[in-house]
């Protein structure tokens, strides 16, 4: 059965599942899930709890062993297993196979890692598991829906907070659910009051909203123009080598502007993305963009990303920064070229 984070709670109250899968790339979420199914756990009266993880060092047996014995400490136990991936070697998928045939009703299994691929989702060893309990799929949560996220939280914490120091909590730790929610206790901990303002929030609050140029790549392609800018301005104050931005963003438009002329040209795109060793859960983001962005466009990006690369090498140019980020608003689509004149003032970003 297939539910989301948000329901575990109630999912919970009708009782412990033989296994819950937990997959996806936010780990407080996950964290969360694992802390509420031990919470009730508990309550069940379950005192032995197991924890593996596939490293260097772990055998597949010993999962099999820890499933088939029976519990020292209690009638029942749970047994966590961490998975650096959704893909297993034939030893796992063969373990997976006989603990789904033999699960014992005393044990309850959690296995958690990394964001599955939809190819994933249809390997045996997870539809038997699937079949047999709880998947829960983990996802980013943002707009909205991080707003409630933020709202059940200070409920869960009986915290009453000002509407514009929610925003401001959320902008400043900018989705990054963990270091909102460690905001959240430092908070709960500094305040005697319950009604908390803004100014209450600017003193108290620490950046946890660190950056790197992967996740500018990754709001690029989203189209996320204003996340763009913000992670710029950051990368900007922790003083990040220009070049590594430079080359991030070279070697992605330079890949979707060949992806495009090979649309353009009906020619085969599967060779470009093999030679960039695209990984396969990223080629129809690409595929998209070259879709997407008119060829002038790209060939503009192209032009500009190269006048940056030739300013920095020869100390011509004063803030880079603003120039990437003009670059990327134009791959948004956020402004036209002639909209803005180069390079940006310093404080617009």
């Amino acid at each position: 059965m297939k539910i989301y984070a948000n329901q575990i709670t109630n999912t919970l109250k009708g009782g412990l599942a033989p296994c819950y899968l937990l997959f996806g790339d936010e780990p407080f979420q996950i964290n969360d899930c694992r802390i509420q199914i031990k919470q009730a756990a508990k309550q069940q009266g379950v005192e032995e709890f197991i924890r593996l993880s596939d490293d260097d060092q772990f055998e597949w047996d010993e999962l099999v062993e820890h499933c088939q014995s029976m519990s020292l400490f209690s009638s029942t136990k749970l047994i966590e297993l961490e998975l650096s991936t959704g893909k297993l070697p034939k030893a796992g998928s063969d373990a997976i196979k006989q603990i789904t045939e033999q699960l014992s009703a005393d044990t309850c299994l959690v296995i958690f890692g990394p964001k599955l691929e939809s190819s994933q989702t249809r390997a045996a060893w997870f539809k038997g598991l699937d079949n047999l309990g709880i998947y829960i799929p983990v996802y980013d949560i943002d707009g909205n829906h991080l707003q409630r996220w933020l709202k059940d939280q200070l409920s869960k914490r009986k915290m009453q907070m000002a509407y514009e120091a929610q925003v401001y909590l959320l902008e400043y730790t900018a989705g990054n659910l963990l270091a909102c929610a460690q905001e959240l206790e430092k908070i709960s901990m500094a305040l005697s009051s319950s009604n908390i303002t803004l100014s209450d929030v600017e003193k108290l609050v620490a950046d946890q909203s660190r950056y790197s140029v992967f996740q500018l790549i990754d709001q690029l392609w989203a189209g996320n123009a204003k996340q763009c800018v913000n992670i710029i301005e950051r990368l900007k104050i922790e003083e990040l080598e220009p070049n590594i931005i430079l080359w991030a963003l070279q070697k992605d438009v330079l890949l979707i502007q060949q992806l495009n002329q090979a649309l353009t040209y009906n020619l085969d795109t599967k060779s470009i993305l093999d030679t960039h060793k695209v990984w396969k859960n990223k080629q129809a983001v690409y595929l998209n963009q070259a879709k997407r962005i008119p060829a002038e466009i790209l060939n503009v990006a192209v032009n500009q990303l190269s006048q940056i690369d030739q300013a920095i090498k020869f100390h011509t140019l004063t803030c880079p920064y603003s120039m990437f980020v003009h670059v990327c608003l134009m791959l948004t689509g956020a402004t036209q070229l002639a909209d803005i004149k180069l390079p940006l003032d310093a404080e617009f970003i």
